[in-house]
């Protein structure tokens, strides 16, 4: 996925991200057995994952300046900053989807995770990271 807002909205988000500057990421995900960590750092421009077993991919991704600015935008759409340190569903569900997401600020640092229980837009995020990885339409989740 490749997010892409009107230049109105870019030129704003520019602008928040400012306020809102995120340095680094770390997105942990677990389900069916399987486990990813990316790690995203803005100082490098580097998108890299790592296995459960601590095995890194080949591609260790140099992100191109518009795809820092659409990462970057995104993480303000999805209102990263925001979310909840925890959610939590009353279901019961066996071998389901855990994930945290760990990330800096000149502001501090902040956490977010779940149990199959997820804020508003977290597919989107999910699913960019995803597809920075995925290769000739192979799905890696």
């Amino acid at each position: 996925m490749n997010y892409n807002g009107n230049t109105r909205e870019k030129t704003k988000g520019l602008s928040e991200m400012m306020k809102k500057q995120i340095n680094q990421i770390t997105y942990r995900e677990s389900g069916m057995g399987k486990g990813q960590t990316f790690t995203w750092t803005k100082a490098t421009q580097e998108l890299r994952l790592e296995d459960e077993e601590g095995n890194m991919s080949q591609d260790v991704h140099l992100l191109s300046e518009q795809q820092q600015i659409n990462f970057e935008q995104l993480l303000l759409h999805v209102d990263l900053m925001h979310w909840q340190p925890v959610y939590t569903t009353e279901w019961l569900i066996l071998d389901g989807t855990d994930w945290e997401i760990m990330w800096s600020s000149p502001d501090g640092d902040g956490t977010s995770r779940g149990s199959n229980a997820f804020p508003d837009k977290w597919e989107l995020l999910r699913d960019w990271l995803y597809g920075q990885f995925a290769k000739n339409g192979e799905d890696n989740k």
